[in-house]
């Protein structure tokens, strides 16, 4: 079976497909919080169109956080600093978060509107995840 079939089952039901967009998602995540436009980054690799390539992400992101291995939020600042102060999640269950999240991801427009608009942070079970599956191949990172 090669690379670009091949998946991995994971506790949460989910099949994370080796170099599909869940992986890269999840392998991006682990390293610290990930704004919206690094998945839309690497959507691109997946789909060209705008439009399916926002309904790309917003899927994507959706099965990872129903399977419990993301959840969705935003950056707080410190007021008196203007320095990032930590991670909030978006109140409301993940359907009115999904809402909010397709109301600010809007890839079409002008990437400071959106681009850092929503934040995901890993969980502990993506993070098992993570650690099962092999890294990405290297040609998603070549531009990096």
């Amino acid at each position: 079976m090669s690379n670009e079939n091949a998946g991995f089952a994971t506790s949460g039901g989910l099949i994370v497909e080796l170099d599909g967009l869940a992986h890269l998602v999840l392998h991006q995540a682990d390293d610290d919080w990930l704004e919206i436009g690094n998945p839309n980054y690497y959507a691109g690799f997946f789909e060209h169109d705008l439009e399916r390539r926002s309904v790309l992400v917003l899927s994507v992101v959706r099965a990872l956080a129903e399977a419990g291995y993301l959840r969705i939020g935003e950056l707080i600042r410190d007021s008196d600093h203007l320095e990032n102060s930590g991670w909030v999640e978006w109140t409301g269950t993940l359907d009115e978060q999904m809402d909010r999240l397709a109301e600010v991801y809007k890839p079409d427009g002008p990437e400071d509107d959106w681009y850092w608009a929503c934040w995901l942070q890993i969980t502990d079970a993506g993070r098992a995840v993570v650690e099962a599956i092999p890294n990405p191949a290297g040609r998603f990172f070549r531009k990096l």
